[in-house]
Protein backbone atom coordinates (compact mmCIF):
# COMPACT_ATOMS: atom_id res chain seq x y z
CA UNK A 1 0.00 0.00 0.00
CA UNK A 2 2.80 2.42 0.95
CA UNK A 3 4.62 1.70 -2.31
CA UNK A 4 1.48 2.56 -4.26
CA UNK A 5 1.25 5.91 -2.46
CA UNK A 6 4.84 6.81 -3.34
CA UNK A 7 4.20 5.79 -6.93
CA UNK A 8 0.99 7.81 -7.18
CA UNK A 9 2.83 10.85 -5.83
CA UNK A 10 4.98 10.86 -8.99
CA UNK A 11 1.86 11.05 -11.23
CA UNK A 12 2.83 8.01 -13.33
CA UNK A 13 -0.11 8.56 -15.70
CA UNK A 14 2.04 11.23 -17.36
CA UNK A 15 5.20 9.10 -17.74
CA UNK A 16 4.14 8.19 -21.28
CA UNK A 17 4.97 11.78 -22.29
CA UNK A 18 8.67 11.16 -21.53
CA UNK A 19 8.76 7.47 -22.46
CA UNK A 20 7.54 7.84 -26.05
CA UNK A 21 10.23 10.38 -27.07
CA UNK A 22 12.89 7.98 -25.77
CA UNK A 23 11.39 5.22 -27.92
CA UNK A 24 11.30 7.64 -30.86
CA UNK A 25 14.94 8.69 -30.49
CA UNK A 26 15.95 5.03 -30.39
CA UNK A 27 13.85 4.28 -33.49
CA UNK A 28 15.51 7.13 -35.39
CA UNK A 29 18.92 5.76 -34.35
CA UNK A 30 17.95 2.41 -35.87
CA UNK A 31 16.64 4.14 -39.02
CA UNK A 32 19.84 6.16 -39.45
CA UNK A 33 22.51 3.71 -38.34
CA UNK A 34 20.93 0.30 -37.63
CA UNK A 35 22.21 0.64 -34.07
CA UNK A 36 20.32 -0.41 -30.95
CA UNK A 37 21.46 -1.41 -27.46
CA UNK A 38 18.69 -2.62 -25.18
CA UNK A 39 20.93 -1.97 -22.17
CA UNK A 40 21.52 1.72 -22.95
CA UNK A 41 17.92 2.14 -24.08
CA UNK A 42 16.68 0.87 -20.68
CA UNK A 43 19.08 3.16 -18.81
CA UNK A 44 18.03 6.21 -20.86
CA UNK A 45 14.36 5.37 -20.36
CA UNK A 46 14.78 4.97 -16.59
CA UNK A 47 16.77 8.22 -16.35
CA UNK A 48 14.00 10.07 -18.19
CA UNK A 49 11.29 8.61 -15.95
CA UNK A 50 13.27 9.51 -12.80
CA UNK A 51 13.68 13.08 -13.99
CA UNK A 52 9.98 13.40 -14.86
CA UNK A 53 8.96 11.86 -11.53
CA UNK A 54 11.21 14.28 -9.63
CA UNK A 55 9.75 17.23 -11.55
CA UNK A 56 6.18 16.12 -10.75
CA UNK A 57 6.85 15.60 -7.03
CA UNK A 58 8.73 18.88 -6.64
CA UNK A 59 5.99 20.66 -8.57
CA UNK A 60 3.45 19.43 -6.00
CA UNK A 61 5.69 20.61 -3.16
CA UNK A 62 6.29 24.10 -4.54
CA UNK A 63 2.66 24.48 -5.65
CA UNK A 64 1.76 23.76 -2.03
CA UNK A 65 4.13 26.50 -0.85
CA UNK A 66 2.77 29.09 -3.30
CA UNK A 67 -0.80 27.99 -2.44
CA UNK A 68 -1.88 27.29 -6.02
CA UNK A 69 -2.94 23.73 -5.14
CA UNK A 70 -4.62 25.06 -1.99
CA UNK A 71 -6.59 27.64 -4.01
CA UNK A 72 -7.57 24.88 -6.44
CA UNK A 73 -10.47 23.43 -4.46
CA UNK A 74 -12.02 21.54 -7.39
CA UNK A 75 -9.11 20.06 -9.37
CA UNK A 76 -9.57 17.86 -12.43
CA UNK A 77 -7.49 15.05 -10.94
CA UNK A 78 -5.79 13.09 -12.49
CA UNK A 79 -5.48 15.57 -15.36
CA UNK A 80 -4.79 18.81 -13.50
CA UNK A 81 -4.32 20.10 -9.97
CA UNK A 82 -1.40 17.88 -8.94
CA UNK A 83 -1.44 14.58 -7.08
CA UNK A 84 -3.17 16.15 -4.00
CA UNK A 85 -0.98 14.04 -1.70
CA UNK A 86 -0.27 17.02 0.56
CA UNK A 87 -3.75 18.53 0.37
CA UNK A 88 -5.39 15.20 1.23
CA UNK A 89 -3.05 14.62 4.17
CA UNK A 90 -1.52 11.46 2.68
CA UNK A 91 2.06 12.80 2.67
CA UNK A 92 3.54 15.79 4.46
CA UNK A 93 5.08 18.65 2.51
CA UNK A 94 8.53 17.84 3.90
CA UNK A 95 8.16 14.22 2.75
CA UNK A 96 7.29 15.37 -0.77
CA UNK A 97 10.29 17.72 -0.83
CA UNK A 98 12.70 15.00 0.32
CA UNK A 99 11.19 12.48 -2.07
CA UNK A 100 11.61 14.84 -5.01
CA UNK A 101 15.25 15.52 -4.11
CA UNK A 102 15.99 11.78 -3.78
CA UNK A 103 14.48 11.12 -7.21
CA UNK A 104 16.55 13.97 -8.63
CA UNK A 105 19.76 12.58 -7.09
CA UNK A 106 19.00 9.16 -8.59
CA UNK A 107 18.44 10.78 -11.99
CA UNK A 108 21.75 12.66 -11.71
CA UNK A 109 23.61 9.50 -10.70
CA UNK A 110 22.24 7.51 -13.63
CA UNK A 111 22.80 10.42 -15.98
CA UNK A 112 26.44 10.75 -14.97
CA UNK A 113 26.95 7.05 -15.63
CA UNK A 114 25.53 7.49 -19.14
CA UNK A 115 27.82 10.49 -19.71
CA UNK A 116 30.80 8.39 -18.61
CA UNK A 117 29.75 5.42 -20.75
CA UNK A 118 28.56 7.19 -23.91
CA UNK A 119 30.35 10.53 -24.02
CA UNK A 120 30.52 14.04 -22.58
CA UNK A 121 28.32 15.61 -25.33
CA UNK A 122 25.45 13.99 -23.43
CA UNK A 123 26.27 16.14 -20.41
CA UNK A 124 24.53 19.30 -21.59
CA UNK A 125 21.25 17.43 -22.16
CA UNK A 126 21.37 15.99 -18.65
CA UNK A 127 22.37 19.34 -17.17
CA UNK A 128 19.42 21.15 -18.75
CA UNK A 129 17.07 18.30 -17.80
CA UNK A 130 18.05 18.31 -14.13
CA UNK A 131 17.93 22.10 -13.81
CA UNK A 132 14.54 22.13 -15.54
CA UNK A 133 13.14 19.43 -13.26
CA UNK A 134 13.99 21.52 -10.21
CA UNK A 135 13.53 25.10 -11.35
CA UNK A 136 10.36 24.44 -13.30
CA UNK A 137 8.64 24.95 -9.92
CA UNK A 138 11.35 26.12 -7.49
CA UNK A 139 11.78 29.91 -7.16
CA UNK A 140 12.39 31.75 -9.35
CA UNK A 141 10.27 29.16 -11.13
CA UNK A 142 10.34 28.91 -14.89
CA UNK A 143 6.56 28.95 -15.16
CA UNK A 144 6.47 32.19 -13.12
CA UNK A 145 8.86 33.63 -15.71
CA UNK A 146 6.60 32.53 -18.58
CA UNK A 147 9.09 29.83 -19.64
CA UNK A 148 7.24 26.75 -18.41
CA UNK A 149 5.71 25.89 -21.78
CA UNK A 150 9.05 26.23 -23.59
CA UNK A 151 10.73 24.12 -20.88
CA UNK A 152 8.23 21.29 -21.38
CA UNK A 153 8.61 21.40 -25.16
CA UNK A 154 12.40 21.35 -24.86
CA UNK A 155 12.68 18.56 -22.30
CA UNK A 156 9.83 16.28 -23.37
CA UNK A 157 10.51 16.75 -27.06
CA UNK A 158 13.83 17.93 -28.44
CA UNK A 159 16.17 16.88 -25.61
CA UNK A 160 14.47 13.54 -24.86
CA UNK A 161 14.71 12.44 -28.49
CA UNK A 162 18.25 13.79 -28.92
CA UNK A 163 19.41 12.13 -25.71
CA UNK A 164 17.95 8.75 -26.62
CA UNK A 165 19.50 9.02 -30.09
CA UNK A 166 22.92 9.93 -28.69
CA UNK A 167 22.89 7.10 -26.17
CA UNK A 168 22.59 4.69 -29.11
CA UNK A 169 24.84 6.37 -31.68
CA UNK A 170 27.14 8.73 -29.72
CA UNK A 171 26.28 11.49 -32.16
CA UNK A 172 23.42 13.87 -32.99
CA UNK A 173 21.22 14.00 -36.07
CA UNK A 174 19.14 16.55 -37.97
CA UNK A 175 16.61 13.76 -38.62
CA UNK A 176 16.22 13.20 -34.88
CA UNK A 177 15.75 16.95 -34.44
CA UNK A 178 12.90 17.09 -36.96
CA UNK A 179 11.35 13.96 -35.45
CA UNK A 180 11.40 15.61 -32.02
CA UNK A 181 9.51 18.75 -33.06
CA UNK A 182 6.00 17.21 -33.18
CA UNK A 183 6.69 15.67 -29.76
CA UNK A 184 7.73 19.07 -28.44
CA UNK A 185 4.61 20.77 -29.76
CA UNK A 186 2.18 18.13 -28.50
CA UNK A 187 3.84 17.89 -25.06
CA UNK A 188 3.51 21.65 -24.78
CA UNK A 189 -0.14 21.38 -25.85
CA UNK A 190 -0.84 18.92 -23.01
CA UNK A 191 0.58 21.33 -20.44
CA UNK A 192 -1.14 24.30 -22.07
CA UNK A 193 -4.66 22.90 -22.11
CA UNK A 194 -4.25 21.75 -18.49
CA UNK A 195 -3.66 25.38 -17.52
CA UNK A 196 -7.24 26.34 -18.44
CA UNK A 197 -9.01 24.45 -15.62
CA UNK A 198 -6.30 25.66 -13.20
CA UNK A 199 -6.59 29.28 -14.37
CA UNK A 200 -8.25 30.78 -11.28
CA UNK A 201 -5.95 28.98 -8.82
CA UNK A 202 -2.82 29.82 -10.82
CA UNK A 203 -3.78 33.49 -11.09
CA UNK A 204 -4.54 33.71 -7.36
CA UNK A 205 -1.14 32.15 -6.58
CA UNK A 206 0.68 34.57 -8.87
CA UNK A 207 1.68 32.00 -11.48
CA UNK A 208 2.54 33.69 -14.76
CA UNK A 209 2.07 30.90 -17.28
CA UNK A 210 0.90 31.80 -20.77
CA UNK A 211 -2.80 31.23 -20.09
CA UNK A 212 -2.69 33.53 -17.04
CA UNK A 213 -0.69 36.17 -18.92
CA UNK A 214 -2.95 36.14 -21.97
CA UNK A 215 -6.28 35.45 -20.30
CA UNK A 216 -8.33 32.41 -21.23
CA UNK A 217 -10.26 34.03 -24.09
CA UNK A 218 -7.15 35.13 -25.94
CA UNK A 219 -5.04 32.13 -24.90
CA UNK A 220 -7.37 29.52 -26.40
CA UNK A 221 -6.36 30.36 -30.00
CA UNK A 222 -2.67 29.60 -29.32
CA UNK A 223 -3.59 26.01 -28.54
CA UNK A 224 -4.63 25.68 -32.20
CA UNK A 225 -1.19 26.83 -33.30
CA UNK A 226 0.48 24.18 -31.14
CA UNK A 227 -1.64 21.37 -32.60
CA UNK A 228 -1.47 22.48 -36.22
CA UNK A 229 2.19 23.44 -35.92
CA UNK A 230 3.05 19.96 -34.68
CA UNK A 231 1.64 18.42 -37.85
CA UNK A 232 3.09 21.13 -40.08
CA UNK A 233 6.67 20.35 -39.01
CA UNK A 234 6.14 16.73 -40.08
CA UNK A 235 5.27 17.92 -43.58
CA UNK A 236 8.23 20.29 -43.52
CA UNK A 237 10.56 17.45 -42.51
CA UNK A 238 9.25 15.28 -45.33
CA UNK A 239 9.63 18.14 -47.80
CA UNK A 240 13.23 18.67 -46.71
CA UNK A 241 13.84 14.90 -46.97
CA UNK A 242 14.69 14.69 -43.28
CA UNK A 243 11.71 12.50 -42.35
CA UNK A 244 10.52 9.34 -44.13
CA UNK A 245 7.34 9.76 -46.17
CA UNK A 246 5.51 7.28 -43.92
CA UNK A 247 5.61 9.80 -41.05
CA UNK A 248 3.05 11.85 -42.98
CA UNK A 249 0.38 9.28 -42.15
CA UNK A 250 0.41 10.71 -38.63
CA UNK A 251 -2.04 13.20 -40.14
CA UNK A 252 -4.78 10.60 -39.75
CA UNK A 253 -4.72 11.46 -36.02
CA UNK A 254 -5.55 15.11 -36.72
CA UNK A 255 -9.31 14.67 -35.99
CA UNK A 256 -8.35 14.19 -32.33
CA UNK A 257 -6.66 17.57 -32.48
CA UNK A 258 -9.70 19.16 -34.09
CA UNK A 259 -11.88 17.68 -31.34
CA UNK A 260 -9.68 19.18 -28.62
CA UNK A 261 -9.51 22.55 -30.40
CA UNK A 262 -13.28 22.69 -30.86
CA UNK A 263 -14.05 21.89 -27.23
CA UNK A 264 -11.50 24.40 -25.94
CA UNK A 265 -12.80 27.19 -28.18
CA UNK A 266 -16.33 26.57 -26.92
CA UNK A 267 -15.81 25.62 -23.27
CA UNK A 268 -12.60 27.39 -22.26
CA UNK A 269 -14.24 28.80 -19.11
CA UNK A 270 -16.02 25.59 -18.10
CA UNK A 271 -13.62 23.41 -16.17
CA UNK A 272 -15.34 20.03 -16.29
CA UNK A 273 -16.38 20.38 -19.94
CA UNK A 274 -12.67 20.48 -20.81
CA UNK A 275 -12.04 16.88 -19.71
CA UNK A 276 -12.72 15.36 -23.19
CA UNK A 277 -10.39 17.97 -24.75
CA UNK A 278 -7.60 17.16 -22.30
CA UNK A 279 -8.09 13.43 -22.91
CA UNK A 280 -8.04 13.95 -26.70
CA UNK A 281 -4.79 15.93 -26.46
CA UNK A 282 -3.08 13.22 -24.40
CA UNK A 283 -4.27 10.49 -26.78
CA UNK A 284 -3.19 12.61 -29.77
CA UNK A 285 0.35 12.83 -28.37
CA UNK A 286 0.46 9.06 -27.88
CA UNK A 287 -0.98 8.18 -31.29
CA UNK A 288 1.34 10.53 -33.20
CA UNK A 289 4.35 9.35 -31.17
CA UNK A 290 3.59 5.69 -31.81
CA UNK A 291 3.07 6.24 -35.51
CA UNK A 292 6.35 8.15 -35.85
CA UNK A 293 8.14 5.32 -34.03
CA UNK A 294 6.64 2.68 -36.33
CA UNK A 295 7.24 4.84 -39.42
CA UNK A 296 10.97 5.01 -38.70
CA UNK A 297 11.16 1.28 -37.97
CA UNK A 298 9.16 0.37 -41.07
CA UNK A 299 11.13 2.73 -43.28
Amino acid sequence: MRIRIWLQATRPQFFVVIMLPVFLGSAVAWYDNKMFSLYYFALALFAGILCAAAANVLNDYFDHLNHSDIFNTDPLTPFAGGSRMIQNGILRAKQMRNYGIILLILAVTLGMFLVWARGTPLLWIGFIGILSAYFYSAPPSLHHLGLGEITIALNYGILAVAGAYFVQTQTYSITAFFASLPMAGLAMAILYINQFPDFEADRAAGKKNWVVRLGREQARRYFNYMILGSFSVILLGIGLQQLPVLTGLAGFALPLGFKAMHILQKSYQQKHELIPAIQATIVLHSVVSLWLIFAFLLS
